[in-house]
């Protein structure tokens, strides 16, 4: 029997869910941007451009469930309620994988943008020390309270956009004064591994999912964060990965993994106040997904342990802050663990794998909740076949993913290794509590 939901405090407005989100979603192509290039060259437009889709896809997916279901637990709750207790829990577990991947790369990516202003920054113990000290600063803050924590990330946001559009606006603008301008040669051609990296570059819609039991008007503000995060992240990936192309700056970026749009100021710019800004503003993007990770991971293994598929001790809620703090707790620790080892390789190839498997069974729920529910709000288009009523998403979205997944397998084997053995860990939990029940 699913014990009894405790209700989180509704604060959050479209703003807030926004800078959550949008924190989120962009951190993850500032940080893999740079192997994209690597392995796209000439068409790393075209790349990023074809890597907007899944997230249009889940994104549209979670607007319409988030704001029928609006509860904390995102992608694990969806498909709990529509596929059952097991194909729910799949979901939950594997998206808590990349939560925690988040809040590590995150943590070390503010390291390494940072490491344009601190040169010792670039050394360990120095690196690993900061990030540490990073993930409990901000673990603290959502303690305290989503409400300041969501604050906190719109006031970091707004520097972000200013560092980013900043880069776009001058960048084009040398471009278009033939300073950088090389040759406007953009390939059509798709590399495989460079689309097996952009298809799941672009994950992090989920922290909005998550929060939607945090939402002051779910049936409203989650479907205008999560449009308004889709088209913002593909826009600016998509300038972005044009001026770098027309700039002649590709090759450039794909040698500096660790800060690509870091190196791409370089490139435009030169050393200067002016590229040092933006390596600073897109650092403090890498702080915001700490901070959306931590948001995420906590309500999902706090909607999780609420149905008892996870000890129920980490549903319990602080009762002065009424926030999940041992999730949080919890997610912080086993962060600092991955940025402990130091291995930026493994966490940027790990990433984003198993959230590519939790979109698709998200989308299957929504085939099962659109059999037998008519939306009263946010609605996403359906195809009528006799009597089946089949959501376009899933015509379109199942077969990217499975795309998605089964580049992984031919082309990066190694970086499904760590999801298969965190899947195992994750049903030797489920068996215990079954026995422990």
């Amino acid at each position: 029997m699913e014990s009894k939901r405790i209700a989180l405090r509704r604060v959050l407005k479209s703003m807030e869910l926004f800078a959550l989100g949008y924190s989120d979603v962009s951190s993850t192509y500032y940080f893999s941007m740079g192997v994209i290039a690597l392995y796209s060259g000439s068409s790393l437009p075209i790349v990023m451009l074809l890597g907007s889709i899944p997230l249009w896809i889940a994104g549209l997916t979670y607007a319409e469930l988030g704001s029928a279901m609006p509860e904390a637990g995102g992608a694990y709750y969806y498909v709990r309620q529509e596929l059952g207790r097991v194909p729910g829990f799949i979901a939950g577990w594997l998206l808590d994988f990349d939560q925690i991947l988040m809040i590590s790369y995150g943590a070390v990516g503010f390291s390494g943008y940072l490491s344009v202003l601190v040169e010792d920054l670039r050394m360990w113990p120095l690196n690993v020390i900061v990030s540490l000290l990073m993930i409990w600063v901000l673990a603290i803050i959502n303690i305290i309270g989503v409400k300041p924590s969501a604050r906190f990330n719109l006031a970091l946001v707004a520097i972000d956009l200013t560092g980013i559009l900043t880069l776009a606006t001058l960048g084009a603008y040398s471009i278009l004064h033939r300073v950088h301008y090389v040759s406007p040669s953009v390939s059509f051609a798709i590399p495989a591994i460079g689309l097996s990296y952009a298809l799941r570059g672009y994950t992090g819609i989920d922290v909005i999912a998550q929060s939607a039991g945090e939402a002051l008007l779910p049936g409203r503000s989650v479907p205008r964060s999560i449009v308004a995060i889709c088209t913002l992240s593909t826009a600016v990936a998509l300038i972005i990965s044009i001026i770098t192309s027309y700039a002649g700056l590709i090759p450039y970026i794909a040698e500096h993994l660790n800060d690509p749009l870091g190196a791409l100021a370089v490139g435009l710019f030169g050393h200067g106040l002016l590229s040092s800004y933006i390596s600073f503003s897109i650092a403090l993007v890498m702080l915001l997904s700490v901070n959306a990770g931590i948001v995420d991971y906590s309500r999902s293994i706090y909607s999780m342990s609420n149905d008892s598929l996870m000890p129920r001790q980490l549903a319990i809620v602080h009762p002065r802050f009424k926030t999940p703090y041992l999730s949080i707790i919890t997610a912080s620790s086993v962060a600092s663990l991955f940025v402990l080892s130091n291995d930026v390789e493994l966490i940027a190839g790990s990433y984003g794998i198993a959230s590519v498997i939790t979109y698709a069974l998200a989308v299957l729920a929504l085939i099962r909740f659109k059999a037998s529910n008519v939306a009263e709000g946010f609605s996403t288009p359906i195809l009528r076949v006799s009597n089946l009523r089949i959501p376009v998403l899933a015509l379109v979205g199942l077969p990217i993913f499975a795309m998605a997944i089964m580049l992984e397998v031919i082309y990066k084997p190694q970086y499904v290794l760590p999801v298969t053995l965190w899947l195992i860990v994750g049903f030797i939990i489920l068996l215990l509590m079954r026995n422990f029940k």
